[in-house]
This record gives C-alpha cells, structure tokens and sequence, in this order.
C-alpha cells in the first residue's frame, strides 16, 4: 500500500510503523534515534506487533474470533483494493473517516458482542458529543452496515447488528444560491490571487471543491477537435468520472495555472480555508458555501438547456439513472461539444 495514498489514524498504532519499518528491531532503532524513553519503545513496539499480527492474519492465518474496528479495517481495505478498482481515494478517505470514529466510540470491543443498543449509543454519539447533522449521520451508518456486511459474507463475524439501527429524520434545508450581490461582492472582494482562482473557477464548472483541489496539470486536456477540458478522475463518485469543457471565460487563466492549485494540503483543511475565506463575505450563518457556486452554476445550466438534463447531469457529475448504462457503455458519454454550449452558457453579472 502507498503510505500516500491513504491516512489513517488508528487508535491500536500507526500505519507508519506497519509500512515504513520491516520489524521490530528497525523500529526500536528509529526509536531510539529521535531520544524515545524507554517505556515510548515498548509501547509503540506492543503497537507495532499488534498491528503486525493483524497483517499476517490478512495473509491467510486464521481470525482469533476477536474482531475489532480496527482489525476490520485493515481487511476491508485490502478486500476493496481487490474488489473494485475503480473505488476512488475520497470513497476511502469516506471510510477512514467512519473506521475512525467508530476506533474512538468502541476502542478494542469486539464487534461480535456489540449490541443493536451499542450501535445506537455510537449513532447518538455522533449526533450529541460531535454535533454530526443527521444527513452525515446516516451516511455513517450506511458505511458502518456495509463494513459489518463485508464482515459476515467473509466470516470474521457472525452478524451486522448496526443495520437494525434506524436512521435519523433528515430535515432538507432549502439550499440558497449566491444573490447577484452576493457575486459581486465576492468577485470584488480583494482575496490573494490563488482564492480568486478558486472561486472563479468553481463559479464556472459546477465542480465540487475536493475535485478542484485534486486536479493536476495532467488533467487539463484538448480533444480532437481542440475543446480543453478538465477530465475529473478523482470524485467521490463513479459518476463524478467525468469530462468538464473549460468555460471560454476561464482557459487563459487555467493555462497559466500550476496545478494541484494547492499543494501539501489535505482535502480537509482545503476545503475549511476556502470556506474561512468565502466567510469574509459571505453571512456564515446562511446555508451558503462553497457548494454554493456548485447549485448557482446547475440552476444556470437548467434554466438555458432545460430539455437537455441529462447532458447537464453528465457535467455536474450526477447519476442519469438507467440511461447512464446506455450513454456512458455504449455512447461513451456525451460529445465536448454538446456540453461545452452548456458550459459556455453560463455568466455573471458582475
């Protein structure tokens, strides 16, 4: 596994110690080398061997029947790493960030004795002690189901007690868009040049901010017919896979771009500086975000092509239902050029 490609924090070591050292007597060495006390080596060494054991359990050595989240987690990986190859580093990232917190709530219980009333105690955990909304509640608990699935069909567990957990009321806000104003006022405002980039093209794609934050120079292209666009390889979804034109608005500021447009930064803290930024402006009490110029842009595209959704849908990342197998297998998706009209459509009165 590439040490960076997935991070993980884990209460019973660290993946580091795993990947990095090839036994125990390297790690004491390193240990040693950055002055840890004597107690610091034995711990992280019982650490070490304990995450140790779950690896070789993972080659093929037999359950001990004491199945932890921990544990689990390392098997669940390495089964999606094998399972699917298309699963995107955001849907592992999505499960790091359930595997932890459920880490945190049970430490070394096994799962096995954990009750349908335990699970529900970790559901109210999430909602009272870390202030989660119910809509990322329920996601957790999706994501909590479908690791204990994973668990039965293979055997290290003998039943999924989380999917007898109902889900919370999802209360839908009525999503605002960015007011005329509200443009304005942030196309004006006087942000370093980098931020600037940001919005503008988040205004002018429909991206979602972890796509943005994850292009490279790689991903601007030209087709056949010399159209550029973005081509999304990295989204939280599989229909987030996708080819976005280049707006005519944006294309000499994206080829003077650097891209990742900013580097050594995780998705997370991204994506809280630009929305600490977008608060210099923008009431951080409204519904409004970075998400925001995502909703300003759709509404914009389906008010000038309302009769061609699904292309729409194919621009923004959307699942287009059952015609998605018939245009993304067989039509290979919807021509740059279709969907650069769309794009193109798009403006601000600024």
């Amino acid at each position: 596994m590439d040490k960076d490609e997935f991070v993980y924090k884990m209460k019973l070591g660290d993946y580091k110690y795993v990947f990095e050292y090839d036994n125990i007597e390297e790690l004491k060495e390193q240990l040693e080398l950055t002055k840890a006390t004597h107690k610091e080596i034995l711990e992280e060494e019982a650490k070490y061997s304990k995450i140790h054991n779950v690896i070789d359990m993972q080659k093929g050595k037999p359950n001990s029947g004491n199945m932890t989240f921990s544990e689990l987690e390392l098997k669940f990986i390495a089964y999606s790493k094998d399972l699917d190859k298309q699963v995107s580093k955001s849907s592992y990232k999505a499960y790091s960030n359930t595997f932890n917190k459920l880490k945190v709530f049970f430490g070394d219980e096994c799962i096995e004795n954990i009750t349908k009333e335990r699970f529900k105690e970790f559901r109210n955990y999430l909602k009272d002690t870390i202030k989660l909304n119910s809509k990322t509640i329920n996601v957790h608990l999706i994501y909590v189901s479908k690791f204990l699935n994973y668990g039965v069909e293979d055997n290290l567990i003998t039943k999924n007690e989380a999917k007898k957990v109902e889900q919370l009321e999802e209360i839908d806000l009525e999503k605002e868009l960015f007011t005329k104003q509200d443009l304005k006022n942030i196309f004006k405002y006087e942000y370093s040049e980098n931020y600037k980039n940001i919005f503008k093209i988040l205004a002018y794609t429909g991206m979602r901010i972890g796509e943005l934050h994850n292009l490279t120079n790689d991903d601007i292209r030209q087709d056949e017919n010399d159209i550029y666009y973005f081509n999304i390889k990295d989204s939280k979804t599989k229909s987030g896979i996708r080819k976005i034109p280049i707006h005519q608005n944006l294309l000499d500021l994206v080829k003077n771009i650097d891209f990742p447009i900013v580097k050594g930064k995780t998705d997370n803290a991204f994506q809280k500086d630009v929305l600490k930024e977008l608060y210099k402006v923008i009431d951080k009490n409204s519904t409004k975000s970075t998400h925001t110029f995502r909703a300003n842009f759709i509404s914009q595209c389906i008010n000038n092509f309302s009769e061609k959704i699904s292309i729409i849908q194919e621009i923004c990342g959307h699942s287009q239902g059952s015609q998605n197998i018939t245009i993304k297998t067989y039509g290979k998706g919807f021509n740059l050029k279709l969907k650069k009209d769309i794009v193109d459509s798009v403006q601000y009165t600024i």
